[in-house]
C-alpha cells in the first residue's frame, strides 16, 4: 500500500499528462431541451453548455491571466449541415490559483428553431489560446409539440431556480432557471430542481394531476410525489424533489400528467446522476467509504476505521487522510484528491451490473497505477474471448484483462503484478 502513495505522489509532482487524462471534471458538458415555439411550424431547441475554466489555457497578460474560447454548434440533417451558431468568450483571473480552481465554470446556451424531425448536434469548444478543440456529438429528436392535443416539453434539469433577472438568457416566465448541464446532483445540491412545460390545445376548467417519480435502472421507485395543477393552454412549472436517503447512482425522473376528466395520460422522462463526495459517503454509507480505502490503507488502519464509533467517524476519516497529506500547510491534499478522482473515473468507466467500477479488476488497476500509457483492445476475436492489454511504460508493467464470462467485466489475468518479464496467456486459465 505504501507503493500506491509513492506512485500517486510522483504523478502529481511530475504532472504526467497520461496520469491526468479523465481524472478531473470534463472540460465541456452539453445538454439540451426542446420547447414549443410561437410558430406552429417549428419548435425551439435550447442547447446548454458548461465549460470548466481550469481546463482552458490561461496566458499572463498585463498582470492578469487571460483565457479565450469559442463554442460552435452545427446541427445536421441527413448528414448535411442544416444550421449552425457560434459564440466567443473570454475571462480574466487575478491569480494563477484562481485559474486552477476546479469549481469555476461558465454556463451559457444557444437557441435554434427547428421543424420536428431527427437531427445530429456537433458542438465544439475551441480553446483559442491553445488552438485545441473538444467536440461532442449527440442525436436529437424534435417532437411536434405545438400540434399535439397534449404534450410535455423536455425536462430542463436545473442547478438554480430564482426570480427572473433583467436580460438573463435563462429567464423562464417569472423564473431564472440555470441548467444543470451535467445533470449531476449531490453534496450541497441535495434537491433535484427542474422546469418543464405542459401544452394543451383544449384547455378547460378541470385540473390536471402531475405525478413525479424517481426510479433507478431496475425500475425501483425511490420517490413519488403527486401535485394538482390548473389546466391552461400553456403551463410553465418548476418543482424540486429531495434527494435525501437516496444512494448515489444513475436515476430517471418520470413526469406523468392526467386530467381529472380524462383517463388519458402523457409522460416525459429524463436521466440524472446522484454523486456523493467522499465526506458525504462517510456520513451516509460509512461501510463503503472505508472499503474504498482498500488500495491505500493497510489492514490495521481499515480495522481501526471500521471499529470507530459513529460519532467519531468523520474525525477519524479526516485523521487518516491528514496522515497522508504531502503538503499539510496548504488546503489541498493532493493524494486524497487524486485517489478519489481515480475512484470516480473507475466508477464511470468500469462499472458492471451489481458491481461498482472501483471494485472491478480494471478499476483496481486504474486506481493503483493511474491511466495506462497504451491500451490494446481486442473485443471481437474469433479464437479468444474479448481481452485488453494495458501498458505502463515508466514502471514497465503490463496487465491482461479478459472478459471471461462474456458479461463485460474484464478480469485480471496472470501475471497479476504486471511483471513484463513474465508470459501472459490470452486464452485465460
Amino acid at each position: 500500500m505504501k507503493k500506491l502513495i509513492v506512485i500517486i505522489a510522483i504523478l502529481i509532482i511530475t504532472g504526467s499528462a497520461s496520469a491526468q487524462v479523465g481524472l478531473r471534471p470534463a472540460a465541456f458538458y452539453v445538454d439540451l431541451a426542446a420547447f414549443a415555439s410561437d410558430s406552429s411550424d417549428v419548435e425551439r431547441l435550447e442547447v446548454y453548455y458548461k465549460i470548466y475554466t481550469s481546463k482552458l489555457t490561461h496566458i499572463l497578460k498585463d498582470g492578469k491571466y487571460f483565457a479565450s474560447y469559442s463554442v460552435t454548434a452545427v446541427i445536421k440533417k441527413d448528414k448535411k449541415q442544416h444550421t449552425a451558431a457560434e459564440t466567443e468568450g473570454s475571462l480574466y483571473s487575478a491569480s494563477y490559483d484562481e485559474t486552477q480552481n476546479l469549481e469555476n465554470y461558465i454556463v451559457d446556451k444557444l437557441d435554434f428553431h427547428l421543424k420536428p424531425g431527427k437531427y445530429k448536434l456537433e458542438i465544439t469548444l475551441n480553446d483559442l489560446n491553445a488552438s485545441s478543440l473538444k467536440t461532442l456529438e449527440t442525436n436529437i429528436n424534435i417532437s411536434s409539440l405545438s400540434k399535439k392535443k397534449e404534450a410535455f416539453s423536455n425536462i430542463l434539469f436545473a442547478s438554480e431556480i430564482s426570480p427572473a433577472e433583467d436580460s438573463s438568457a435563462f429567464n423562464k416566465n417569472e423564473w431564472r432557471v440555470i441548467p444543470s448541464v451535467s445533470r449531476r446532483y449531490g453534496d450541497n445540491i441535495n434537491h433535484l430542481k427542474f422546469y418543464y412545460e405542459y401544452y394543451n390545445t383544449n384547455p378547460g376548467t378541470d385540473s390536471i394531476l402531475i405525478t413525479y417519480e424517481i426510479i433507478d435502472s431496475k425500475n425501483n421507485d425511490y420517490l413519488t410525489k403527486i401535485v394538482s395543477k390548473e389546466r391552461r393552454a400553456l403551463n410553465r412549472y418548476i418543482d424540486s424533489l429531495s434527494l435525501e436517503n437516496i444512494l448515489p447512482g444513475p436515476y430517471e425522473l418520470v413526469i406523468t400528467a392526467k386530467s381529472s376528466s380524462s383517463k388519458k395520460t402523457i409522460s416525459q422522462r429524463g436521466f440524472f446522476k446522484l454523486i456523493w463526495s467522499a465526506l458525504e459517503m462517510v456520513k451516509n454509507d460509512y461501510k463503503t467509504a472505508v472499503n474504498q480505502l482498500v488500495y491505500i490503507a493497510n489492514s490495521n488502519e481499515i480495522k481501526l476505521l471500521k471499529d470507530t464509533p459513529k460519532e467519531n467517524r468523520v474525525d477519524k476519516w479526516n485523521e487518516f487522510w491528514e496522515s497522508r497529506d504531502p503538503s499539510p500547510d496548504t488546503p489541498e491534499n493532493e493524494i486524497k484528491d487524486e485517489y478519489y478522482k481515480r475512484i470516480a473515473y473507475a466508477n464511470h468507466n468500469f462499472s458492471v451490473p451489481n458491481k461498482s467500477g472501483w471494485r472491478t479488476d480494471m478499476g483496481m488497476t486504474y486506481i493503483i497505477h493511474g491511466e495506462p500509457d497504451d491500451i490494446e483492445r481486442y473485443p471481437f476475436e474469433l479464437e479468444t474471448k474479448p481481452y485488453e492489454i494495458w501498458y505502463f511504460y515508466a514502471p514497465r508493467r503490463r496487465f491482461l484483462f479478459i472478459d471471461v464470462r462474456g458479461y463485460g467485466e474484464y478480469e485480471l489475468q496472470y501475471p497479476y503484478d504486471g511483471d513484463i518479464s513474465k508470459p501472459i496467456n490470452i486464452y485465460g486459465g
